[in-house]
C-alpha cells in the first residue's frame, strides 16, 4: 500500500499549522516538509540508496525526529541507538546490523574507521516536488530490544508496519490537528518511535520533552492534551501537586510496568481515568489498549491485530508484525508455521474478551516445588498505598531452589518488612511471600533491567547471609 507522507499532506492541507514544538521552537508543518525534504535530498547525495541503514545515537531531539522522517522518504532505514550506550557497545550494535554510516544527531563520540560519519544541514529547506509516498512496503527502521531475556535483537519493520499501529492506536486514543503528544519516551524505543506516526497522521503536534524536569510546569503551560508516561514518572508529577484540572490534558497511556491501583484510583478522583496498554517492538508498539479495571487487565486487540493464548502463552499476529530479528544481514522472521509470533509473556483472556497479561513466561521459576511469577508478587507490592514501583527477583537458596527477593522504591514513608509481608500475604500464598525487602538502587531508567536487578540481589544476600 502507498500512502502520501503525512507531513507532506498537512502541509499542503494547513500549512501554518504547527507540527513540532521544540523549546522556543514552533515548526510549522510548511517548513518541516521543506526541511525533511531538504535532509531527504542530502542523504541522497551523500550515496544513500533504499536498504541503507543509518546508525543514529537518538533519544528524541529535533535533529534525530527530522532525520527519521527523512529516512522514511529515501528507503534508508534509520538504526536509532541509545546515545548512553558505550562506544564500543554501540560499533557492536552497528556491526550487527552492517550499518557503515553514522549521523550523530545526539553525541560527540569519536567512533572507529567502521562508521563513516555523515553530515547533514538540518536547517537547510528545499521544495518537496512531488508528493513524496510511503511505500508500506519499504524498511524503514530497527529497534534494539531491551535484552532482559538475553541479548538485546534488531527488531525490523516495514513502514505498514507503523501505518496499521497508529490507524489502530488511533481507534482507541483519538488523536487530531489540536493534539499535542509529548515525545516522552525515546526514539530508540517502539514506544518513542511510534508516537510521531500518530502525530503527523492527524495533523497534531509533536511536542519535544527537552527539559523534563520542569514537566510539571510545562503540563500547565503548554498545550499538551496526550501524554505517555510509566507508573512511576506520574508518582513523582502527583507529589508535586499535579492535577490535570490545570492542564489541557485529554488522554494519558500508562504501560512499562505493573499499574498500580492507587494510582488509577487517584488520577480517576482527578477527572483524568488513564488507560493501560500492552505492547512490544515485534509489533510496533500497542498490541492491547483499555480502561484498567483489575490487576493486568489490558484490554482488548485494536484495530489490525490479532492475540491468542496458546498453553498460557499470548502470541500475536497482523499487519504490525516486525519482519524479523536482523543479525549479521540474515532476517529471522521468528514466526510458526501459522504466521504467529510467540511472545513469551503469560497471560490469558477475561469473559468479556479483554486480554490480562500475568508476566513474562522466562521470568517464572520454582521455589520448594512451587511456581512463582514474580509478576504477581509486584503487583500486589504496587498496589500498596506506599509503594511506587517494585522488582522482583529469585536468588538461590539452599533448601527451596530459589526465593524471592523485592526491590522497593517508596514514594511516600516506608513501612515496616513485617507489614509488607503482612500486605503480600493477604492476597498470594505465603510462599511468595519476599525473603528480603531491598532499597530501590540509585540511577535506574524507565525501564529497570531484571538481569542487572538479579545480580544485585543476589550480592547484597550474600553479603547479608555472611554478616548473619
Amino acid at each position: 500500500m502507498i500512502d502520501t507522507c503525512p507531513i507532506h499532506y498537512w502541509a499542503k492541507e494547513t500549512p501554518e499549522h504547527i507540527a513540532v514544538e521544540a523549546g522556543s521552537v514552533h515548526l510549522s508543518y510548511r517548513t518541516l516538509n521543506r526541511r525533511v525534504a531538504s535532509l531527504a535530498l542530502q542523504l541522497e547525495r551523500e550515496g544513500f540508496v533504499p536498504g541503507d541503514r543509518l546508525v543514529a545515537p537518538a533519544k528524541g531531539s529535533f535533529k534525530s525526529l527530522l532525520l527519521a522522517w527523512a529516512c522514511l522518504r529515501t528507503g534508508v532505514i534509520f538504526c536509532p541507538l541509545n546515545p548512553a550506550f558505550p562506544v564500543a557497545q554501540q560499533l557492536n550494535l552497528a556491526k550487527r546490523l552492517q550499518a557503515g554510516w553514522v549521523c550523530q544527531t545526539e553525541s560527540d563520540h569519536q567512533y572507529s574507521s567502521e562508521l563513516t560519519p555523515v553530515s547533514l544541514d538540518f536547517l537547510a529547506e528545499a521544495n518537496a516536488g512531488e508528493p513524496p509516498t510511503l511505500d508500506g512496503n519499504q524498511l524503514c527502521n530497527t529497534i534494539f530490544t531491551s535484552g532482559s531475556s538475553g541479548s538485546p535483537k534488531a527488531v525490523l519493520h516495514r513502514v505498514g508496519n507503523h501505518l496499521a499501529s497508529a490507524r489502530g492506536s488511533a481507534s482507541f486514543i483519538p488523536v487530531d490537528q489540536n493534539s499535542g503528544w509529548l515525545l516522552s519516551l525515546p526514539l530508540f524505543h517502539i514506544g518513542g518511535y511510534a508516537i510521531p506516526f500518530r502525530v503527523f497522521m492527524a495533523g497534531g503536534r509533536v511536542i519535544l520533552d527537552d527539559d523534563p524536569q520542569t514537566l510539571p510546569a510545562r503540563l500547565e503551560q503548554q498545550s499538551i492534551t496526550h501524554l505517555s508516561l510509566v507508573p512511576t514518572q506520574l508518582w513523582r508529577l502527583l507529589k508535586v501537586g499535579f492535577s490535570p484540572k490545570r492542564t489541557q490534558l485529554r488522554e494519558l497511556l500508562l504501560g512499562g510496568a505493573a499499574i498500580p491501583a492507587p494510582l488509577v484510583a487517584k488520577m480517576t478522583s482527578l477527572g483524568l481515568t488513564p488507560k493501560v496498554s500492552y505492547g512490544l517492538s515485534e509489533m510496533a508498539s500497542q498490541v492491547c489498549t483499555g480502561i484498567p479495571t483489575a490487576p493486568g487487565v489490558v484490554g482488548r486487540p485494536l484495530l489490525n491485530r490479532e492475540v491468542r493464548v496458546v498453553e498460557g502463552e499470548i502470541q500475536v499476529r497482523g499487519e504490525t508484525l516486525f519482519c524479523g530479528y536482523l543479525n549479521n544481514g540474515e532476517i529471522d522472521p521468528a514466526l510458526n508455521d501459522e504466521g504467529w509470533f510467540a511472545t513469551r509473556d503469560k497471560g490469558h483472556f477475561t469473559t468479556e474478551g479483554a486480554l490480562v497479561v500475568e508476566g513474562r513466561l522466562d521470568n517464572g521459576f520454582i521455589s520448594g516445588g512451587e511456581n512463582i511469577q514474580p509478576e504477581a508478587i509486584e503487583q500486589r507490592l504496587v498496589d500498596h498505598p506506599g509503594v511506587a514501583q517494585a522488582l522482583v527477583v529469585p536468588v538461590p537458596h539452599p533448601e527451596w531452589g530459589e526465593r524471592p527477593v523485592a526491590f522497593i522504591d517508596w514514594h511516600g514513608e516506608a513501612v515496616s518488612e513485617q507489614a509488607l509481608s503482612t500486605w503480600v500475604r493477604e492476597a498470594l500464598p505465603g510462599f511468595m511471600v519476599p525473603d528480603a525487602w531491598l532499597a530501590w538502587p540509585p540511577g535506574v531508567g524507565f525501564k529497570p533491567s531484571r538481569k542487572q536487578f538479579t545480580e544485585l540481589a543476589r550480592a547484597q544476600i550474600i553479603i547479608y547471609e555472611s554478616n548473619i
